[in-house]
Protein backbone atom coordinates (compact mmCIF):
# COMPACT_ATOMS: atom_id res chain seq x y z
CA UNK A 1 0.00 0.00 0.00
CA UNK A 2 3.32 2.48 0.58
CA UNK A 3 3.95 1.77 -2.62
CA UNK A 4 1.29 2.68 -4.39
CA UNK A 5 0.46 5.82 -2.00
CA UNK A 6 4.16 6.78 -3.23
CA UNK A 7 3.52 6.14 -7.18
CA UNK A 8 0.22 8.12 -6.93
CA UNK A 9 1.67 10.85 -4.96
CA UNK A 10 4.67 10.87 -7.88
CA UNK A 11 1.78 10.32 -11.19
CA UNK A 12 -0.16 13.54 -9.36
CA UNK A 13 3.11 15.73 -9.19
CA UNK A 14 3.91 14.74 -12.58
CA UNK A 15 0.30 15.72 -13.63
CA UNK A 16 0.24 19.16 -11.92
CA UNK A 17 3.89 20.08 -13.27
CA UNK A 18 2.25 19.43 -17.32
CA UNK A 19 -0.78 21.39 -16.43
CA UNK A 20 1.55 24.51 -15.08
CA UNK A 21 4.05 24.09 -18.26
CA UNK A 22 1.00 24.32 -20.16
CA UNK A 23 -0.46 27.48 -18.61
CA UNK A 24 3.33 28.84 -19.25
CA UNK A 25 3.52 28.53 -22.51
CA UNK A 26 0.10 30.31 -22.68
CA UNK A 27 1.64 33.19 -20.83
CA UNK A 28 5.41 33.27 -22.43
CA UNK A 29 7.26 33.00 -25.58
CA UNK A 30 8.79 29.54 -24.08
CA UNK A 31 10.43 28.06 -26.99
CA UNK A 32 12.11 31.56 -27.61
CA UNK A 33 13.16 31.92 -24.26
CA UNK A 34 14.53 28.29 -24.10
CA UNK A 35 16.53 29.00 -27.15
CA UNK A 36 18.45 32.39 -25.78
CA UNK A 37 21.76 33.06 -24.98
CA UNK A 38 22.72 34.62 -21.13
CA UNK A 39 25.27 36.94 -20.84
CA UNK A 40 27.14 38.87 -17.96
CA UNK A 41 24.76 42.11 -19.46
CA UNK A 42 21.63 39.87 -18.66
CA UNK A 43 22.60 38.79 -15.45
CA UNK A 44 23.06 42.64 -14.49
CA UNK A 45 19.46 43.68 -15.78
CA UNK A 46 17.68 40.90 -14.02
CA UNK A 47 19.24 41.90 -10.85
CA UNK A 48 19.08 45.58 -11.69
CA UNK A 49 15.47 44.98 -12.34
CA UNK A 50 14.16 42.50 -9.42
CA UNK A 51 15.82 43.98 -6.09
CA UNK A 52 12.99 46.31 -5.59
CA UNK A 53 10.93 43.44 -5.79
CA UNK A 54 13.28 40.96 -3.98
CA UNK A 55 12.64 43.38 -1.01
CA UNK A 56 8.70 43.99 -1.52
CA UNK A 57 8.00 39.84 -1.90
CA UNK A 58 11.05 38.09 -0.78
CA UNK A 59 13.03 39.56 1.79
CA UNK A 60 12.46 43.03 3.17
CA UNK A 61 15.91 42.98 4.61
CA UNK A 62 17.46 42.64 1.11
CA UNK A 63 17.94 39.32 1.47
CA UNK A 64 18.90 37.56 -2.41
CA UNK A 65 18.76 33.69 -1.45
CA UNK A 66 16.08 31.24 0.09
CA UNK A 67 15.39 30.54 3.37
CA UNK A 68 16.51 27.68 5.03
CA UNK A 69 13.53 26.66 7.65
CA UNK A 70 14.49 22.68 9.46
CA UNK A 71 11.89 22.95 11.08
CA UNK A 72 9.55 22.74 8.17
CA UNK A 73 7.75 25.95 8.67
CA UNK A 74 8.50 29.52 6.81
CA UNK A 75 10.65 31.62 9.05
CA UNK A 76 12.60 34.77 7.28
CA UNK A 77 15.17 34.29 10.21
CA UNK A 78 16.08 31.32 8.01
CA UNK A 79 17.77 33.40 5.48
CA UNK A 80 20.51 33.70 8.36
CA UNK A 81 21.23 30.25 8.36
CA UNK A 82 23.65 29.61 5.56
CA UNK A 83 25.25 32.14 7.26
CA UNK A 84 25.52 30.66 11.04
CA UNK A 85 26.29 27.67 9.28
CA UNK A 86 29.44 28.67 8.01
CA UNK A 87 30.62 30.63 11.20
CA UNK A 88 30.14 27.88 13.25
CA UNK A 89 32.83 26.88 11.78
CA UNK A 90 34.85 29.51 12.61
CA UNK A 91 35.96 27.85 15.74
CA UNK A 92 37.85 27.96 17.73
CA UNK A 93 39.74 30.28 15.30
CA UNK A 94 38.17 32.50 13.27
CA UNK A 95 39.97 32.96 10.12
CA UNK A 96 41.96 36.35 8.97
CA UNK A 97 40.23 37.24 5.42
CA UNK A 98 36.97 36.12 4.20
CA UNK A 99 35.34 36.34 0.44
CA UNK A 100 32.31 36.41 -0.42
CA UNK A 101 31.44 35.77 -4.27
CA UNK A 102 27.76 37.86 -5.10
CA UNK A 103 27.26 40.20 -1.92
CA UNK A 104 24.32 40.94 -3.70
CA UNK A 105 22.23 43.51 -1.68
CA UNK A 106 25.15 43.25 1.46
CA UNK A 107 22.36 40.83 3.02
CA UNK A 108 25.26 38.57 4.19
CA UNK A 109 28.12 40.53 4.96
CA UNK A 110 25.73 42.93 6.80
CA UNK A 111 25.52 40.17 9.22
CA UNK A 112 28.66 38.53 9.36
CA UNK A 113 30.92 41.51 9.12
CA UNK A 114 29.88 43.72 12.50
CA UNK A 115 30.16 40.32 14.48
CA UNK A 116 33.64 39.55 13.76
CA UNK A 117 35.76 42.93 13.61
CA UNK A 118 38.82 41.28 13.39
CA UNK A 119 38.40 39.17 10.19
CA UNK A 120 38.68 41.49 7.48
CA UNK A 121 35.75 40.60 4.33
CA UNK A 122 35.86 41.23 0.69
CA UNK A 123 33.53 40.89 -1.46
CA UNK A 124 32.74 40.82 -5.13
CA UNK A 125 29.75 41.08 -7.02
CA UNK A 126 29.08 41.80 -11.14
CA UNK A 127 26.30 43.88 -10.66
CA UNK A 128 26.38 48.15 -10.39
CA UNK A 129 23.58 48.21 -8.48
CA UNK A 130 24.64 45.78 -6.04
CA UNK A 131 27.75 47.47 -5.43
CA UNK A 132 25.65 50.71 -4.48
CA UNK A 133 23.32 49.36 -2.08
CA UNK A 134 26.08 47.14 -0.16
CA UNK A 135 28.36 50.02 -0.09
CA UNK A 136 25.29 52.11 1.77
CA UNK A 137 24.60 49.37 3.98
CA UNK A 138 27.80 48.74 5.31
CA UNK A 139 29.41 52.13 5.34
CA UNK A 140 31.58 52.88 8.38
CA UNK A 141 32.61 49.53 8.95
CA UNK A 142 36.36 49.15 8.42
CA UNK A 143 36.85 45.29 7.96
CA UNK A 144 34.85 44.73 4.55
CA UNK A 145 36.25 45.83 1.55
CA UNK A 146 33.71 45.67 -1.71
CA UNK A 147 34.78 45.59 -5.21
CA UNK A 148 32.72 45.48 -8.69
CA UNK A 149 34.08 42.20 -10.55
CA UNK A 150 33.94 38.76 -12.37
CA UNK A 151 34.56 35.59 -10.48
CA UNK A 152 36.09 34.44 -13.71
CA UNK A 153 38.85 36.89 -12.45
CA UNK A 154 39.13 37.64 -8.60
CA UNK A 155 41.00 41.23 -8.05
CA UNK A 156 42.74 39.35 -5.28
CA UNK A 157 46.36 38.06 -5.16
CA UNK A 158 47.38 34.24 -4.89
CA UNK A 159 46.89 33.16 -1.48
CA UNK A 160 45.36 35.51 0.16
CA UNK A 161 42.23 34.16 1.24
CA UNK A 162 41.60 31.64 4.20
CA UNK A 163 37.39 31.60 3.77
CA UNK A 164 35.63 31.67 0.08
CA UNK A 165 31.96 31.66 0.64
CA UNK A 166 28.89 31.96 -2.57
CA UNK A 167 25.34 31.81 -1.72
CA UNK A 168 23.31 31.60 -4.56
CA UNK A 169 25.83 33.00 -6.50
CA UNK A 170 28.45 30.50 -8.03
CA UNK A 171 25.59 29.12 -10.30
CA UNK A 172 26.29 32.14 -12.47
CA UNK A 173 29.48 30.88 -13.47
CA UNK A 174 29.68 30.78 -17.50
CA UNK A 175 33.13 29.10 -17.45
CA UNK A 176 32.92 26.65 -14.18
CA UNK A 177 36.79 25.63 -14.90
CA UNK A 178 38.18 29.08 -14.62
CA UNK A 179 35.95 29.72 -12.10
CA UNK A 180 36.65 26.99 -9.84
CA UNK A 181 40.51 27.37 -10.55
CA UNK A 182 40.25 31.22 -9.40
CA UNK A 183 39.32 30.37 -6.32
CA UNK A 184 41.61 27.83 -5.77
CA UNK A 185 44.16 30.81 -6.37
CA UNK A 186 43.26 33.09 -4.54
CA UNK A 187 42.48 30.64 -1.18
CA UNK A 188 45.60 30.45 1.18
CA UNK A 189 46.81 25.93 1.52
CA UNK A 190 44.30 24.44 3.80
CA UNK A 191 41.28 27.37 2.93
CA UNK A 192 38.05 26.58 2.73
CA UNK A 193 35.29 27.26 -0.43
CA UNK A 194 31.67 26.72 1.07
CA UNK A 195 29.00 26.63 -1.75
CA UNK A 196 24.99 26.83 -1.00
CA UNK A 197 22.86 26.81 -4.53
CA UNK A 198 20.57 25.28 -6.35
CA UNK A 199 22.04 22.21 -8.72
CA UNK A 200 20.47 19.61 -11.00
CA UNK A 201 20.87 16.07 -9.21
CA UNK A 202 20.50 14.55 -12.86
CA UNK A 203 21.49 15.82 -16.26
CA UNK A 204 19.36 17.66 -18.48
CA UNK A 205 19.72 14.49 -20.96
CA UNK A 206 18.24 11.93 -18.08
CA UNK A 207 15.31 13.65 -17.60
CA UNK A 208 11.65 13.51 -19.65
CA UNK A 209 10.65 16.47 -21.71
CA UNK A 210 8.51 18.01 -19.36
CA UNK A 211 11.69 17.65 -16.44
CA UNK A 212 13.50 18.83 -19.26
CA UNK A 213 11.61 21.96 -20.24
CA UNK A 214 11.00 22.99 -16.42
CA UNK A 215 14.38 22.66 -15.16
CA UNK A 216 15.23 24.94 -17.79
CA UNK A 217 12.37 27.49 -17.14
CA UNK A 218 13.65 27.90 -13.64
CA UNK A 219 17.13 28.52 -14.70
CA UNK A 220 15.67 30.96 -17.56
CA UNK A 221 13.77 32.56 -15.15
CA UNK A 222 16.73 33.27 -12.96
CA UNK A 223 18.77 34.40 -15.70
CA UNK A 224 20.77 31.24 -15.52
CA UNK A 225 22.36 29.74 -19.07
CA UNK A 226 21.70 25.97 -17.18
CA UNK A 227 21.96 24.07 -13.57
CA UNK A 228 24.99 23.05 -12.46
CA UNK A 229 25.30 19.33 -11.85
CA UNK A 230 27.16 18.57 -8.45
CA UNK A 231 28.70 15.92 -9.53
CA UNK A 232 30.44 17.56 -12.20
CA UNK A 233 31.78 20.92 -9.71
CA UNK A 234 32.74 18.93 -7.44
CA UNK A 235 34.92 16.68 -10.14
CA UNK A 236 36.17 19.74 -11.49
CA UNK A 237 37.35 21.04 -8.33
CA UNK A 238 39.38 18.26 -7.64
CA UNK A 239 41.27 19.31 -10.90
CA UNK A 240 41.78 22.25 -9.23
CA UNK A 241 42.95 21.02 -6.24
CA UNK A 242 39.51 21.43 -4.08
CA UNK A 243 38.50 18.25 -2.42
CA UNK A 244 35.23 17.49 -1.32
CA UNK A 245 34.76 17.84 2.41
CA UNK A 246 31.00 17.65 2.86
CA UNK A 247 27.61 17.83 0.85
CA UNK A 248 24.58 18.34 2.90
CA UNK A 249 20.97 17.70 0.88
CA UNK A 250 19.07 20.88 1.98
CA UNK A 251 15.74 20.13 0.01
CA UNK A 252 13.52 19.68 2.68
CA UNK A 253 14.48 22.86 4.55
CA UNK A 254 14.18 25.38 1.31
CA UNK A 255 10.52 24.18 0.58
CA UNK A 256 8.82 26.21 2.94
CA UNK A 257 10.06 29.23 1.25
CA UNK A 258 9.51 28.28 -2.29
CA UNK A 259 6.30 26.99 -1.21
CA UNK A 260 5.29 30.11 -0.04
CA UNK A 261 6.45 31.84 -3.47
CA UNK A 262 4.59 28.90 -5.12
CA UNK A 263 1.30 30.26 -3.21
CA UNK A 264 2.26 34.00 -4.26
CA UNK A 265 2.92 33.49 -8.13
CA UNK A 266 0.19 30.83 -8.02
CA UNK A 267 -2.14 34.03 -6.68
CA UNK A 268 -1.04 36.58 -9.57
CA UNK A 269 -1.26 34.05 -12.73
CA UNK A 270 -4.33 32.29 -11.34
CA UNK A 271 -6.32 33.65 -14.23
CA UNK A 272 -4.41 33.68 -17.93
CA UNK A 273 -5.92 36.80 -19.07
CA UNK A 274 -5.50 38.97 -15.77
CA UNK A 275 -2.22 37.13 -15.41
CA UNK A 276 -1.50 38.22 -19.23
CA UNK A 277 -2.16 42.28 -18.40
CA UNK A 278 -0.26 42.01 -14.75
CA UNK A 279 3.05 40.88 -16.63
CA UNK A 280 2.62 43.24 -19.26
CA UNK A 281 3.23 46.02 -16.61
CA UNK A 282 6.28 45.03 -15.18
CA UNK A 283 9.84 44.72 -16.35
CA UNK A 284 11.26 41.64 -18.35
CA UNK A 285 13.07 40.16 -16.26
CA UNK A 286 10.36 40.62 -13.11
CA UNK A 287 8.18 39.18 -15.76
CA UNK A 288 10.11 35.89 -16.61
CA UNK A 289 10.84 35.33 -12.78
CA UNK A 290 7.48 34.28 -12.76
CA UNK A 291 8.75 31.11 -14.53
CA UNK A 292 11.04 30.26 -11.54
CA UNK A 293 8.32 31.10 -9.08
CA UNK A 294 6.00 28.86 -10.65
CA UNK A 295 7.59 26.50 -11.09
CA UNK A 296 10.49 25.85 -8.56
CA UNK A 297 8.09 24.12 -5.67
CA UNK A 298 7.33 20.99 -7.68
CA UNK A 299 10.80 20.51 -9.62
CA UNK A 300 12.19 20.34 -6.24
CA UNK A 301 9.77 18.22 -4.86
CA UNK A 302 9.58 16.01 -7.42
CA UNK A 303 13.78 15.98 -7.37
CA UNK A 304 14.24 17.69 -10.63
CA UNK A 305 16.43 20.39 -8.76
CA UNK A 306 17.80 20.41 -5.37
CA UNK A 307 19.69 22.64 -3.22
CA UNK A 308 22.95 21.55 -1.38
CA UNK A 309 25.56 22.78 1.02
CA UNK A 310 29.08 21.85 -0.82
CA UNK A 311 31.92 22.37 1.23
CA UNK A 312 35.37 22.22 -0.62
CA UNK A 313 39.13 22.28 0.92
CA UNK A 314 42.23 23.51 -0.80
CA UNK A 315 44.98 20.64 0.17
CA UNK A 316 47.56 22.03 3.28
CA UNK A 317 51.16 22.53 2.47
Amino acid sequence: MLWTHREDTAQARQRDLSRRLRKLERLFPVHDILAERLDAPRVQAYYRECHAAYRKHHSSEGAAHMALNPSGRYDPDGFREHLRRIEARWTPAAPRDVLEIGFGQGFNLGYLVPRHPGVQFHGIDLTPDHAELARARLAGQPNVALALGDMHALPLKDASIDEVFAIEAFCYAQDLPRALGEVARVLRPGGRFTLFDGYQPKPTAQLDADGAMAVELVARGTALERWQVPAELIAEAGHHGLALEKVDVLDREVLPNLKRLDTLVGAIIRLPWLARRALARRAPARSRNVLSGYLLYPTVAMGLLGYQEIVLRKAAR
